[in-house]
């Protein structure tokens, strides 16, 4: 995909983009990527079911056929809801496997359709998810679920069942489980109950339990997939988020070996070997991208330092790399400087140059002009020195435009290369707003128009505040804020975290 886009700008304006050296990988993609290994090395099921009726997200949709209401049977009459009676439970066991995503089928080529083995996490995790499914796809265990969980003060989430390969989804659904888990325990020992001494053909968990080893090694699992989520939350968010690309790669690391070795001897263990090895190999790819190492150059928290650190082999190349780009970019900006006036003769220019007939006399010239003097690059040696130093939390932004003026050259390219993504969530954010704005019926918007549009409704949406001659529009936005007529458009407020209260002795 990258080269045909490649491709479609030479065609447009003959610009060249380098795909091999130029191309960012979305490191939220890599995450996903390197966490599905880990939990392929588990033994896990290769695919994921999902019930045959439950609600499909997009583009799984299809159309539900009516069925025909069958004829009822004079027998035995039981008294039940009839919101319940219609709903037509599924065991997740007869469900049809799951579609891969499109653009996620090369990583799952050489998986084989097993149903992972009936010992270890996997099986472990399979239990869980099969228990998580029958719950909340049946409304009357969900009602027993209620009961009991007032019963033990339970007031955390409902299970939801995971599906596919969202293994954020498959995240939420464990931890859902493991913080419910006695309230599940109490379901399986009344389901138990019901079938002593009967066959468990019919069991409607099919017999299956979970003891407290087995939720302590969901509960380990699940704080690795709860680092992994945060820092996916972390990399989708906007602000310059490349230039922290290497730097989250490096920490991953250093906690991958830090849990492989506390997960020694553990169900966890075999999980850790492909995932450093598939970190290491998406960290190469980031080290030889150029936007990459520009955007990690141009955080005033790492500057040239972090690469000595971090990337000693490839120091020498990224010193080329950003001198190539430093000369070209000068050389740009004197290119534009306009060139209307002649220069003004310069006070030496009045009281002539060396070169001069009275300047003959060696031996009283005392700063003469030396043509072998290398010219010394001020501007990047401060830089890398460490001018005007900031922390790894501060705004990047916010310290570029206060130093621009130190560093103009410099600024010009951090304005480039701190403006590029490190993951495709934001674009995609971009094309949902440009396809509400580039409607069929406005197919006579201009290319600059689509541009503007498409960024003052991102604007709008972040509550960027308009000034200047849009001042009265924005009068006419805060005049419907404070409209009571429009709060239901308005995004509900986060509840504040309270700390649980911890047990009295």
């Amino acid at each position: 995909m990258a080269k045909g886009v490649a491709a479609i700008f030479r065609q447009v304006d003959a610009t060249c983009w380098d795909v091999s050296n130029n191309h960012q990988r979305c490191m939220c993609h890599a995450i996903a990527l390197i966490l599905g290994v880990g939990l392929k090395a588990l033994s896990l099921p290769t695919n994921m079911v999902r019930p045959e009726k439950t609600d499909k997200p997009f583009p799984f949709l299809y159309t539900i056929p009516e069925e025909e209401v069958a004829e009822l049977v004079d027998e035995e009459i039981v008294e039940v809801d009839r919101e319940i009676s219609e709903e037509v439970e599924i065991d997740p066991i007869d469900a049809k496997l799951a579609v891969h995503e499109p653009g996620w089928e090369g990583e799952f080529e050489d998986d084989i359709d097993s149903d992972g083995e009936e010992s270890g996490i996997g099986f472990t995790l399979k239990k869980v998810d099969y228990i998580c499914r029958r719950i909340a796809s049946s409304p009357q265990k969900e009602a027993e679920w209620k009961l009991w969980a007032a019963e033990f003060k339970y007031t955390g989430p409902g299970l939801i069942g995971a599906y596919g390969i969202r293994w954020n989804i498959v995240y939420d659904s464990q931890n859902r489980a493991y913080e419910g888990r006695k309230v599940i325990r109490q379901l399986l020992e009344n389901e138990n109950d019901r079938y002593t001494g009967k066959s468990a053909d019919a069991h409607f968990f099919r017999g299956y339990e979970l003891s407290s080893k087995e939720w302590e090694d969901v509960n380990k699992l699940n704080l690795i997939l709860k680092e992994l989520w945060e820092l996916t939350k972390k990399m989708e968010g906007d602000g310059p988020k490349l230039p922290m690309v290497l730097y989250e790669y490096t920490k991953l690391m250093t906690s991958m070996t830090r849990w492989k070795a506390a997960a020694k001897s553990t169900a966890l263990e075999p999980m850790f070997d492909p995932m450093i090895k598939h970190t290491q190999k998406y960290m190469d790819l980031a080290i030889k991208c150029d936007a990459v190492v520009m955007a990690t150059f141009l955080h005033p928290a790492w500057r040239v330092m972090f690469f000595n650190k971090h990337f000693a082999v490839h120091v020498t190349r990224i010193n080329r790399l950003i001198q190539s780009n430093f000369d070209t970019r000068e050389e740009h900006l004197n290119s534009l400087k306009a060139a209307s006036s002649p220069p003004k003769e310069s006070q030496s220019d009045m009281h002539g140059s060396p070169t001069d007939d009275e300047s003959d006399d060696d031996e009283y010239n005392f700063y003469p002009e030396n043509s072998d003097a290398v010219v010394i690059n001020t501007e990047l040696e401060r830089y890398n020195n460490g001018d005007h130093p900031m922390g790894i939390k501060g705004c990047v932004l916010g310290w570029w435009k206060a130093h621009s003026k130190d560093f103009p050259i410099l600024g010009y390219l951090a304005r480039d290369h701190l403006a590029c993504a490190a993951s495709s969530a934001t674009v995609e954010r971009t094309f949902s707003a440009a396809g509400q704005i580039c409607a069929t019926g406005r197919s006579g918007l201009a290319i600059r128009s689509i541009e503007r549009c498409i960024s003052s409704h991102m604007w709008l949406r972040n509550g960027v505040k308009l000034g200047g001659i849009f001042a009265d529009c924005q009068e006419v936005f805060d005049a419907a804020d404070e409209n009571p007529k429009f709060d239901k458009y308005k995004p509900k407020p986060k509840a504040p975290k309270t700390k649980p209260k911890s047990p009295k002795k």
